[in-house]
């Protein structure tokens, strides 16, 4: 499951939000955590992060230690084409639910 984590934190806690990060990045992740991509907002003070995750869990034990300095706003996302396909899928669902979707190459 793919997650984008937007954290926004208080300049004055950079020192101690390095700190831990570091502290973290030292220690292994959690087997089901990826980071795909991190981002920084130059001078205004944000992290935006995409994860790929197995559980919600995982995505947890990474950012537990953060969440006293920072607020941290997490979305879940899907890739383009697969909103697309998965909204194709739908509507033609929707419109004929008793044609076969494999002829329509939808599937």
């Amino acid at each position: 499951m793919l997650l984008l984590d937007i954290t926004t934190f208080d300049p004055e806690n950079s020192m101690e939000l390095l700190k831990r990060w570091q502290q973290i990045e030292n220690t292994d992740f959690p087997e089901g955590l990826k980071i795909i991509n991190q981002w920084f907002d130059a001078g205004r003070g944000r992290v935006i992060t995409l994860f790929d995750v197995e559980t919600v869990k995982d995505y947890l034990a990474y950012n537990l230690p953060f969440t006293d300095l920072c607020q941290i706003d997490v979305f879940p996302v899907i890739e383009a084409n697969d909103f697309k396909k998965s909204t194709a899928y739908q509507m033609v669902k929707l419109n004929n639910p008793n044609d076969s979707l494999k002829s329509k190459n939808i599937l």
